[in-house]
């Protein structure tokens, strides 16, 4: 993403993961560690959240 090309960190946020709806992003990422296909210190990110754990979401662009 290109938001996140100037980051600082050596490992939060090198790698991140966009969707633009998923169930949650936390589930998603619990599938992935699951399945091993997942890099330590990756983000994800949605625009749309529809069934998250404390909420479901949409991004707002004004």
């Amino acid at each position: 993403m290109e938001l996140l090309k100037d980051l600082k960190t050596q490992l939060v946020g090198r790698n991140s993961i966009h969707y633009e709806e998923i169930d949650s992003t936390q589930l998603d990422a619990w599938r992935q560690i699951e399945k091993k296909t997942i890099q330590n210190g990756t983000i994800i990110l949605a625009d749309k959240q529809t069934k998250g754990k404390r909420n479901s979401w949409e991004k707002v662009v004004h």
